[in-house]
């Protein structure tokens, strides 16, 4: 029962940002309904772009207000907090009703009563155990790995790309994207995710299982509170192990999937300048056709999407494979890792010994201790 108390206050963050993108959905449904545009084209359109625009500004304001409204609801009392939240469930569950009606949105990409339903529940699922916290932090931990990230890929991209760019020009691989279907096509990149997920999930437990808490770890803990503490090896717990491999796997996925990224869009714009709409229909055997996205024509060929997709996440099987093979990968991105599980794992050996050495601690810490 204590996981209910504020169960209202932890859910509505979420469900702001939530909100606004619905909101943001809703302005562009409304804005390109009953067109189909290029998106190159927008500009002859001023009216619809404007709206775009809004739309756009909308959906992405929704991670700020989310952030926001959670640290000014600490000042709030819990009444407060109580009735602003139900008033922002009520506004999610029927004001976006009426907003979609007033708008005259009918391409369908604003969200139905029962998609939001859905939702609610999963924002209310998040907000039980506490998933929000985690949530804040791989959208820091994210932003952070990407700044790091991007000077590492850009050493390590022009050597890759040499090996992968005569696959790109494989009539074969574009016969093979254009007679493939959509339903084809989606399983086939979710085998390629699944085959990273097998890469990189047994490196974090090998991570875990290599890492020793010594005095390796002691410059590890500058700037903490628990520099300079004598670290108390315990065995760790489901929840702690499961923990750590969850971290580093999730650091290695921001990897992967900026390095996917990037490949994604080298070969965007490679095949963008080189190849022809002729070329691309001699390759596949049917005419080039522009990608359509919620209808609005995108600035690449359909073909062009797939191959482009197809290769990225081969590209990504080979980057997470690199990473454990290869001492050059290994230190430009696993070692961080490495440092990360190794961070953890002295800082949770120094404060759970704070608690046992003032016995603050739960009666089961004792049981966890090795007594030598």
């Amino acid at each position: 029962m204590r996981r209910l108390r504020g169960i209202v206050s932890r859910t509505v963050p979420l469900l702001i940002a939530l909100m606004f993108l619905a909101t943001g959905l809703t302005i562009f449904d409304a804005a390109i309904s009953g067109e189909t545009l290029d998106l190159v084209e927008l500009i002859q359109y001023p009216d619809i772009l404007t709206r775009v625009i809004i739309a756009s500004i909308v959906a992405v304001a929704g991670l700020p207000a989310s952030i926001g409204y959670a640290r000014a609801q600490t000042k709030l009392s819990p009444r407060v907090q109580l009735a602003i939240g139900l008033l922002i469930i009520v506004f999610w569950l029927f004001g976006l009703s009426l907003v979609a009606s007033l708008t005259q949105a009918t391409k369908g990409l604003h969200m139905s009563i029962e998609l939001r339903l859905l939702l609610l529940l999963v924002a209310a699922l998040f907000g039980y155990y506490g998933a929000g916290s985690i949530l804040g932090w791989a959208g820091r931990r994210g932003a952070r790995e990407m700044a790091t990230t991007f000077p590492a890929i850009a050493r390590i991209l022009p050597l890759l790309l040499l090996t992968v760019l005569l696959v790109f020009f494989t009539e074969e691989l574009w016969t093979l994207s254009a007679v493939m279907s959509k339903p084809r096509m989606w399983m086939l990149s979710g085998f390629l995710i699944l085959m990273i997920m097998l890469i990189v999930l047994p490196t974090s437990f090998d991570l875990l299982r290599d890492v020793r808490d010594d005095d390796e770890c002691e410059p590890l803990l500058e700037n903490t509170p628990f520099v300079g503490l004598e670290p108390h090896t315990s065995r760790l717990s489901l929840g702690e192990r499961f923990n750590l491999i969850a971290v580093s796997a999730a650091i290695q996925f921001i990897q992967v999937a900026v390095f996917s990224a990037v490949t994604f869009l080298v070969f965007a714009s490679f095949g963008s300048l080189t190849l022809t709409d002729a070329l691309i229909a001699k390759w596949t055997g049917v005419p080039a056709s522009q990608l359509v996205i919620l209808g609005v024509g995108m600035p690449i060929e359909a073909h062009m999407f797939r191959v482009c997709l197809i290769l990225a996440l081969f590209s990504g099987i080979s980057f997470a494979a690199s990473m454990l093979q290869d001492s050059m990968y290994r230190s430009l991105f696993l070692d961080r890792v490495s440092d990360e599980v190794r961070l953890n794992l002295a800082a949770r050996n120094r404060y759970r010994a704070v608690l046992l050495r003032e016995d603050k601690g739960p009666a089961k810490l004792s049981s966890l201790v090795d007594i030598d």
